[in-house]
């Protein structure tokens, strides 16, 4: 509005908006399912460090994806700019009455935090420990929290998990973004793509007795089709690679691609040293062209991620 209206002076009144970039700074995920996964790459998108904690079996691929791993969630959320959690709430304890996952982002988390981090968790309310948060809100560890939780209405009585987070609003409302567990609530494609395979699912099943993403046990008369996730969605599995074989011209763009690539470094490896600035003037730009092709071809066709025999 004041740009609008001829009310602002670069030269002197931009100092008083002050802005950060994301470039450079440290995400701690916590999490590496689909969706930890896709935000951390989201992350490292806008040049973040990214690092993740996760089960240790997850290590290998969170490494050969560029990602920092974290054997702890105080290692992960130490020096970290943002976090954002990605768990589930895990398995019920009837005994204590609890999630096994409630209140993990407890205080000695938000305390590893740089100060002013920024706090997201759109997975499940209980997640956080609310107490540890207005801790961190008042002491300034976190300078924001963006929380995305149920909250249900019967007549004037409040409930659900977003129901703790009210009692911050008064004080810190300027720094929280409330929402009732909305976020996933959008067209992404994914979910269209989800809700069609689904559909598609049920008429294999019902016309042709094939079942995708078994769960429990096959009806007799029936196959097992292995499982199956819309393009994009989880790592890679025999299926997806299966599909792509069909496809002869990707597969084979993506082998002479690849030749090129591995042809290029084996002659260079293979030279004398005093030969190699010759052997990469002549073959640099076709090395960066199928380098490029690979790269391309490799995100279209989702080719990254942890390999599963399974879902992922």
């Amino acid at each position: 509005a004041l740009v609008a209206g001829g009310q602002f002076d670069t030269g002197k009144d931009l100092r008083h908006y002050p802005t950060e970039k994301l470039e450079g700074k440290r995400l701690a995920v916590i999490g590496y399912g689909n969706i930890g996964r896709e935000f951390a790459r989201l992350g490292q998108a806008f040049g973040m460090r990214v690092a993740i904690h996760a089960r240790p079996r997850h290590r290998k691929w969170i490494e050969l994806e560029g990602f920092d791993y974290a054997a702890t969630m105080v290692d992960a959320a130490r020096g970290a700019d943002a976090l954002s959690v990605h768990l589930g709430l895990g398995a019920f304890d009837a005994g204590q009455q609890r999630y096994a996952n409630a209140g993990l982002i407890s205080d000695g988390v938000l305390c590893a935090l740089n100060p002013g981090a920024v706090l997201i968790n759109y997975d499940r309310g209980e997640l956080v420990d609310v107490a540890a948060l207005e801790r961190a809100l008042e002491s300034g560890r976190v300078s924001h929290a963006a929380i995305d939780a149920d909250l249900f209405t019967d007549g004037a009585a409040l409930s659900g998990p977003m129901l703790p987070y009210l009692k911050l609003v008064e004080r810190y409302g300027q720094r929280l973004e409330l929402l009732p567990h909305a976020a996933a609530d959008t067209d992404h494609p994914s979910r269209v793509a989800g809700a069609k395979q689904a559909i598609d699912q049920i008429y294999a099943a019902v016309t042709e007795h094939r079942v995708y993403n078994l769960k429990g046990s096959l009806p007799p008369g029936f196959v097992d089709m292995g499982a199956k996730v819309p393009p994009g969605i989880g790592g890679i599995n025999p299926q997806h690679l299966a599909a792509l074989a069909d496809d002869q011209n990707a597969a084979a763009d993506l082998a002479q691609s690849s030749a090129v690539v591995a042809a290029f470094w084996e002659r260079v490896l293979a030279a004398p040293e005093q030969e190699r600035p010759a052997l990469i003037a002549s073959g640099g730009e076709t090395f960066a062209e199928a380098a490029n092709r690979l790269s391309t071809h490799l995100r279209r066709h989702h080719l990254s991620g942890p390999f599963s025999q399974g879902s992922t």
